[in-house]
């Protein structure tokens, strides 16, 4: 791994040690959730939200990681769901004041009285929260969409010698944060013990058909009728995990691990000649109109000849559609 200066032996040593993280988590529901635990991520879910809850009772994963999102935070609420999933990582929650670190930490004493080698965050919202939280509890460093991020009250500085995840954020806004924290320094201050990271944007990406790359955002599935949501993700997954590797942040073991062949791919030959519309029987890649294809709650996937088709037939196949996400392809004109 290159750093961003020359330095002596153990001091770099330290450094490299430091870089790299943990664990890479994605948040989200089935069936994101499988193939990001399939590509080496570590799964999870925001608590507040039931949706993602229920669909992780079903699935043959670990709930890696268990987030008190900030737009709907309970602190004994979270308490609960990480008794009743026992997750690896689990963030606490933002603390605004300096009156609220207590909460916090009485809630990670008692995770920790049950689970000791659970990865707790607490992530602060002020300066002087930095230094109230204890030593062994991680901080959270805000990157992504939340209220307010941590560079925008603090400086690398204050993050130094200190366990840190970073929350959200694009690969290279988090890789910024990350040299930031763990550079050498004239002084000599300890880098940031990167624990981890995670985004959850290629879900929020794959709604308009594009998927993350290091050189920005492609949309060259977009117009592909055989390209899902669930498959547009995993492809985003994939380039990011490649991202990670390439400079160093990426865990050496994983929970899981597929290799790094996951490519965007169109409709091979025999695709062109086997595909049937799930109704009617049709080709779907034959029909004048275009295929439709149509994501389930149970995760499976169907294939129309038409949207047309799929209109007509939707409330026969006794299937929950993913509200909003059935398909971000639509058939032309």
């Amino acid at each position: 791994m290159s750093l961003e200066c020359s330095t002596s032996g153990s001091t770099a040593r330290k450094i490299v040690e430091a870089r790299q993280a943990d664990h890479v988590a994605f948040l989200h529901r089935a069936p994101f959730a499988i193939d990001a635990f399939d590509l080496g991520y570590l799964p999870g879910f925001r608590e507040d939200c039931g949706y993602q809850q229920t669909q992780f009772h079903g699935l043959d994963i670990p709930v890696g990681m268990l987030d008190n999102d900030f737009r709907n935070p309970d602190l004994e609420r979270f308490v609960d769901r990480f008794f009743e999933h026992e997750p690896q990582v689990g963030v606490i929650g933002d603390v605004d004041d300096i009156d609220d670190v207590n909460a916090h930490v009485a809630a990670a004493r008692e995770i920790q009285a049950s689970y000791p080698e659970a990865e707790l965050i607490v992530v602060p919202k002020s300066r002087a929260v930095i230094d109230a939280i204890p030593e062994d509890l991680v901080l959270g460093y805000s990157r992504g969409y939340a209220d307010r991020l941590a560079h925008e009250f603090s400086d690398p500085a204050d993050w130094r010698g200190r366990r840190v995840h970073i929350l959200g954020g694009s690969p290279p806004k988090q890789l910024d944060a990350i040299r930031q924290l763990t550079r050498p320094t004239l002084t000599d201050e300890p880098p940031a013990d990167i624990v981890g990271v995670d985004w959850n944007g290629p879900h929020r990406g794959a709604q308009f058909g594009e998927f993350w790359t290091a050189d920005g955002w492609d949309d060259s599935g977009r117009d592909a009728d055989h390209v899902t949501v669930r498959k547009t993700v995993r492809h985003s997954l994939a380039r990011v995990r490649q991202f990670w590797i390439a400079n160093g942040i990426w865990p050496e073991t994983t929970p899981e691990d597929e290799g790094l062949d996951v490519e965007y791919e169109g409709p091979s030959p025999a695709d062109l000649e086997q595909a049937a519309c799930t109704e009617c029987g049709a080709n779907v890649w034959r029909t004048r109109r275009g295929p439709y294809v149509a994501e389930y709650d149970t995760g499976a996937i169907c294939g129309y000849c038409s949207y047309e088709c799929y209109f007509n037939h939707r409330h026969r196949n006794n299937l929950e559609e993913i509200a909003g996400e059935q398909s971000v392809y639509l058939p032309p004109e």
